[in-house]
């Protein structure tokens, strides 16, 4: 009862900030003009942004089976899609699940372990997070002046503000300092009696299966095909978020590295601890469209263009994967409590 309160009352919290956040954005927005904008956009470059996702999934699966490989697991491939777009469906209604349920859906479908598909996912993570600070390196060496301007105003400014003095800032950031090292001298003196509780020893032992599905890396045959979908997928992602321009008047004069400064910051709102990245996504990609003269209605528009295409899409074919994948994974225990007598007699059979 309390894991559920916890998880409602989380839900509830992120729930509340992505709505926050969202209103935050477009509460100075004219909805007439919106709707006139959705009504003006051409769909075509829409739609082309769309079947680029879909590669986008694609790729990602492939290169998920990859990493799957040296643990032992070869599921097909349209498994791991499945599994994939379920996660992604997931994460349009609680910030994170996604990672949880793909590998739920993965064992569901092939019976692979969960912890060691759940490590796999956690260094496909650690890879795009160095793809992103790659390409977040390459957008601000290449448009240093534009964005070092976005963030003196956004960011800069914001958290001086926070705190009315210097002295302030220092007094937290040394508040928090002690406390970092209380409670880690407190887990030191205490390490020998929570090494006995049942539950550290549970998480100590699905943690080693975690890290286990983390370190396969190291043992990748194909190594140049991971790295070539990872670059195919994040090449997909620059496109998806590039093509939208032409599909709406006010951004279609953007050049190559806008879209690379909106795609870097996009991924940074979509990252952030909401449903789908709503409220964060919309604030990013419309501060980071003032720098290239596009005020700030037209670039609510775009990202609300940009963004629903993208969450519609995952939406449908997540549902769709979902169901597909509880079925198959309703089936598959079927086949196994069909099957499980005839195993018991031939174990039986064979010790006779």
């Amino acid at each position: 009862m309390q894991s559920i309160l916890k998880n409602a009352t989380k839900y509830v919290l992120m729930l509340g900030l992505g709505g926050f956040l969202f209103w935050y954005v477009i509460k100075d927005i004219d909805a007439v003009k919106v709707k006139s904008d959705f009504l003006k956009a051409d769909y075509f470059w829409i739609g082309i942004s769309i079947l680029i996702s879909l590669v986008a999934f694609w790729s990602r699966a492939v290169r998920w089976n990859l990493l799957l490989e040296p643990l032992h697991i070869k599921p097909r491939v349209y498994k791991t899609i499945l599994a994939l777009m379920s996660g992604y469906f997931a994460n349009m209604f609680l910030p994170r699940a996604g990672e949880v349920a793909r590998c739920l859906m993965l064992n569901k479908m092939s019976k692979a372990p969960f912890n060691a598909t759940f490590g796999s996912v956690v260094a496909e993570r650690v890879f795009d997070l160095l793809a992103l600070v790659l390409l977040l390196g390459a957008a601000f060496f290449l448009e240093f002046d534009r964005i070092s301007g976005f963030l003196s105003e956004i960011i800069i400014e914001k958290f001086t503000h926070l705190f009315s003095s210097l002295e302030n800032m220092y007094l937290f950031l040394l508040i928090m300092g002690i406390f970092a090292i209380g409670a880690f001298a407190m887990l030191w003196f205490l390490r020998h009696q929570i090494k006995k509780i049942t539950l550290f020893q549970k998480a100590y032992m699905f943690a080693g299966g975690v890290w286990e599905g983390v370190i396969s890396i190291r043992k990748l045959e194909k190594k140049w095909l991971f790295l070539f979908h990872t670059i195919l997928i994040w090449t997909c992602y620059y496109f998806m978020t590039y093509v939208v321009f032409f599909a709406f008047a006010p951004t279609a004069h953007l050049g190559p590295l806008a879209g690379l400064v909106i795609l870097v910051l996009g991924s940074i709102g979509m990252s952030a601890p909401v449903q789908g990245g709503i409220g964060a996504f919309h604030y990013l990609v419309a501060s980071a469209l003032l720098i290239y003269g596009v005020n700030q209605e037209d670039g609510v528009s775009y990202a609300l263009i940009l963004h629903s295409s993208q969450t519609l899409t995952v939406i449908i074919l997540g549902g769709i994967s979902f169901a597909i994948a509880l079925l198959i994974g309703k089936n598959t225990e079927h086949t196994e409590q069909k099957d499980s007598p005839f195993k018991k007699e031939n174990e039986y059979g064979s010790s006779r």
